[in-house]
């Protein structure tokens, strides 16, 4: 039976810790309190573009960080319960290394954010938004890695681990990776407006267009390539819906609709579409080919997978 992992351990500890403090700067500059100097809405309001959505989207942070704090529980939890093989969170541990730096790397960010923002430093504020977005992207890769390892494993002996991270883990990294994406495209579409001098309507078709683009080829890849490690991550198109509804409710003006307006209808309608024949096709998937079928947990134990992999994704 496999003992504690001291390292992994201090990984979750310093994971927790990043996370309070994450919080408490959050809290902080919302309404401005010192260290800071105004509050986030305030800084929003100076900066209004086409594509800025009605402040009530804004209530999304509440959902990303109590996921987060959920994905904190169920981690910390791992180290209380155990399994035929020793402790849930080392044994195997579905969440390697490189998840618990990249969590502490995205949340540093995530405070710089917060300062560089209130600053009103947009381009820097961008550039940091962007690596927050990017950090996302990439602790998902990380679990998705580590459910290709072990999932056919969980699968047959541990299915509510299994679900709990395909629902807490990755549904929660991933609203985070959405919002955070998007929030990105409204701050290009400040930084394209002040510091490049292009038109506001410009600058908003600009960012709705990456928008666009983006959301296409995720959509083919989810559905193709990508589909064992993804299938059940369904909370993206939510996030884009979610936004994409403050927009239209901030800036829609039905008496004369602006070329914007109706890319953001087209848009929203095309999301509603998206996830609609998304869920019909994981229902069908789950159903007809379901994951992990072909692969027998006994040709290897977690224990011989794990001592294969390099030690970032252990």
């Amino acid at each position: 039976m496999a003992k504690h992992s001291i390292i992994r351990v201090i990984a979750i500890v310093l994971s927790l810790i990043f996370f309070i403090i994450t919080m408490v700067f959050t809290a902080l500059a919302g309404p401005g309190i010192d260290p800071f100097l105004e509050s986030t809405k305030n800084i929003s309001d100076a900066f209004v573009t086409e594509i800025t959505p009605d402040g009530w989207t804004f209530t999304i942070w509440a959902i990303i960080y109590i996921f987060l704090a959920l994905v904190m529980v169920y981690v910390i939890s791992g180290i209380f319960r155990k399994n035929a093989y020793g402790p849930v969170y080392c044994s195997p541990a579905v969440l390697p290394h490189g998840f618990f730096v990249t969590w502490c790397l995205n949340l540093t960010l995530n405070i710089a954010w917060l300062f560089l923002w209130d600053r009103k430093l947009m381009s820097a504020a961008l550039a940091f938004l962007i690596l927050i977005a990017l950090t996302n992207y990439l602790m998902i890769f990380f679990s998705c890695i580590g459910l290709n390892n072990y999932g056919a494993w969980l699968a047959k002996y541990h299915k509510v681990d299994l679900w709990l991270h395909r629902v807490v883990v990755q549904n929660g990294i991933a609203i985070y990776a959405t919002w955070t994406t998007i929030a990105s495209l409204v701050n290009l579409t400040i930084v394209l407006t002040e510091d490049a001098q292009i038109s506001t309507t410009n600058a908003a078709t600009i960012s709705l267009s990456v928008l666009t683009v983006v959301l296409l080829v995720w959509t083919v890849l989810e559905n193709t390539i990508l589909d064992k490690h993804v299938r059940y991550i369904l909370s993206i198109y939510p996030a884009v819906i979610w936004a994409l509804t403050g927009v239209f409710s901030k800036n829609y003006n039905a008496a004369d609709p602006s070329r914007n307006n109706t890319f953001i209808v087209v848009l929203l309608a095309l999301a509603c579409t998206i996830f609609a024949g998304r869920i019909g096709l994981v229902v069908w998937r789950h159903i007809k080919t379901p994951l992990y079928e072909h692969i027998s947990p006994e040709s290897m134990t977690p224990m011989e997978i794990a001592d294969k992999q390099k030690h970032i994704f252990k």
